[in-house]
């Protein structure tokens, strides 16, 4: 859509002008004869022979400005020919330089849309730019434009007290004219309250200004307004039926063509996952999985998969979590300031804790620091996700640390519910490697009873785990039998696997050696099948301990590849160098070819060229 007062064509020509080839020197509309500039001329001439827009804006990039009217459309018209293509750096290139060009009539519009464009990957230059413009802007349509774009780059860049005052005005403005703005009211207000929801001294007026938003019984506005209530009832006291009831009704039907609208009912997503509902979200992903393919919106997508990783991880699916987790933060690092960074990164890295070695986690824990986003609830997720890592690394005093801290933080923003974070449970464990039963105990108490008031089978069971974990013994075992059978019913196969082994550990202990041997061999069996090798090394462990001897696995072959092995293996067999690679699986190079060289081994092969028909015949 061309902003207001813009040009709507892609092509441009300068007004009163022929297109015919220039001989000799250049003149300008204004009839000034120029023949210095040797980047302008031959920019005319393209333009004046309908050349391709990124040539006669490339020339003119290198050009010196010298106030020829027609420069500034033909730069306008490039930079949006670039933006649909997906190239926003080379559009922000044309406008800044379009801006260099002396001032004329509609400058507000020229810096309304470079501001639009820096918005993604330069938000406190776009702050500028769009501030500038909505000054000299007097139009409510050209407003509109310019008020939601601004509002995020301000959150964006950790000024949402100014974005929240920018909405209430433009919305209170809005509403006390005489037009039918009530659309457009309502994308103002909505984005207000998810500012709200990111600043926990707001939330507690939200409920208030969500009561405000009327829904004029539009479909699209309860929706948005239903996905709202579900994140905000999740955190509090409340059973899972009814913020699943709220998240259903927000996420029944299409995906709305508007970014915000779309961010309210991604909320609506995470509080369904959170519910335990998987299945159910898995169908519904894949309804909206088959609208973003038709279109270009990278919230709709960055939607879909996150909750693709959330689903595939809390089942126990782990290649495919992490392959939905590469994506979601793919997508999510497209806008500089980004929120969903962190809860992306987390998303990866609770599946790195389970995988293996753990030197794939260390550059995203780097990335996550420098970035420096500990300012929104997301982090506490990361918090969790590194507390994982260091836990499986046997860092338990860091990882009892960044627990609590998360914890602290999950209370205060009003989401201390183990559905979302199960923060108690891991840090009981930490606790008791730590030789502090009491406090192990203690925390696991206090989960389980939160646990029972959520009432899913998923987040029960692991909580009974822990509670078991901590008291062993004849309590320990029945609830671990519970354990068991809820996490099976939730079809959660990863904590099923985890339980098992748990149970098989304190069967043994009880003297019941056969039936110790027999389930904590299944526990590792399960590890296997998700993916799980830390889970599967332990399970091993136990068994030995018990006197028994685990089934080897494949050492040679190609079914002896781990699922990272195989999946770089299978992206050098495609013609992939390793640092195209390492870039497709946000990995080093070196972690490539350490998985190459492990992967050539159990192959019995020396080279990429070999790899193609073993890979074919091996399972996938």
């Amino acid at each position: 859509m061309a902003p207001a007062g813009g040009d709507r064509n892609i092509s441009w020509r300068a007004p009163g002008r022929a297109s015919r080839p220039y001989e000799g020197e250049v003149i300008d509309t204004s009839g000034r004869r120029d023949g210095s500039d040797p980047q302008y001329r031959a920019a005319r001439l393209l333009h004046d022979r309908d050349g391709p827009l990124e040539e006669v804006a490339g020339h003119l990039l290198a050009a010196e400005p010298g106030g020829r009217h027609w420069v500034v459309g033909a730069l306008r018209a490039a930079a949006r020919l670039a933006t649909a293509r997906g190239d926003s750096e080379r559009a922000v290139a044309y406008l800044r330089r379009a801006l260099r060009e002396p001032p004329s009539s509609g400058q507000e519009v020229l810096l309304a849309e470079l501001g639009r464009a820096e918005a993604p990957a330069h938000p406190a230059a776009a702050v500028r730019h769009l501030s500038a413009s909505l000054n000299t802007l007097t139009t409510d349509s050209g407003r509109l434009e310019v008020v939601p774009v601004l509002a995020d780059a301000l959150e964006r860049g950790q000024r949402g007290c100014q974005a929240a005052e920018l909405l209430d005005r433009e919305a209170g403005l809005l509403t006390a004219s005489d037009r039918p703005w009530g659309d457009a009211v309502f994308g103002l207000r909505l984005q207000r309250v998810l500012i709200g929801l990111e600043d926990p001294d707001r939330q507690s007026r939200t409920d208030g200004r969500l009561t405000g938003l009327s829904t004029d019984e539009d479909r699209i506005r309860e929706r948005a307004t239903a996905a709202v209530r579900s994140a905000l009832a999740v955190g509090r006291p409340a059973d899972a039926a009814t913020v699943a009831a709220y998240a259903r009704d927000a996420l029944d039907g299409p995906l709305p063509q508007d970014d915000v609208l779309t961010r309210a009912i991604a909320l609506g997503a995470l509080a369904l996952v959170w519910c335990d509902r998987l299945e159910e979200t898995a169908r519904i992903l894949d309804c909206l999985s088959e609208q973003t393919q038709w279109c270009d919106a990278t919230t709709a997508r960055t939607l879909v998969s996150m909750g693709r990783c959330e689903v595939a991880y809390r089942t126990g699916r782990l290649p495919a979590a992490l392959d939905a987790g590469h994506r979601w933060l793919d997508l999510a690092s497209l806008s500089r300031g980004n929120p969903m960074v962190p809860l992306a990164l987390a998303g990866v890295l609770r599946v790195l804790a389970e995988t293996g070695p753990h030197e794939e986690a260390e550059p995203l824990l780097g990335l996550a620091e420098s970035e420096r986003y500990g300012d929104v609830w997301q982090w506490t997720h990361l918090l969790e996700a590194r507390a994982r890592i260091r836990l499986a690394d046997g860092r338990f005093a860091d990882a009892l640390e960044d627990l609590l801290e998360c914890g602290r933080r999950q209370i205060g923003w009003q989401r201390d519910n183990p559905a979302i974070l199960p923060w108690r449970s891991l840090a009981a464990l930490a606790q008791l490697a730590l030789g502090r039963s009491d406090q192990a105990a203690h925390l696991a108490h206090q989960e389980l009873e939160q646990a029972r008031a959520w009432g899913t089978p998923r987040t029960l069971g692991i909580s009974l785990r822990t509670a078991a974990v901590t008291v062993r013994g004849r309590q320990g075992l029945k609830q671990l039998e519970t354990s068991v059978g809820l996490l099976e019913e939730a079809g959660a196969t990863l904590e099923l696997a985890r339980s098992l082994v748990e149970y098989g550990t304190l069967r043994f202990e009880a003297g019941h050696v056969r039936l110790g041997r027999e389930t904590a061999r299944r526990g590792l069996d399960l590890a296997r099948q998700c993916g799980a090798v830390r889970l599967a090394d332990l399970a091993r462990e136990r068994l030995r301990a018990f006197g028994a001897r685990p089934r080897r696995t494949h050492t040679a072959g190609a079914s002896a590849l781990t699922d990272r092995e195989r999946r770089v293996a299978e992206l050098a067999a495609r013609g992939l160098t390793n640092r195209e690679i390492a870039d497709t699986l946000f990995i080093t190079q070196r972690t490539v070819e350490n998985h190459l060289t492990s992967g050539f081994r159990k192959l019995g092969i020396t080279g990429r060229r070999a790899l193609a028909p073993l890979l074919d015949n091996g399972p996938k």
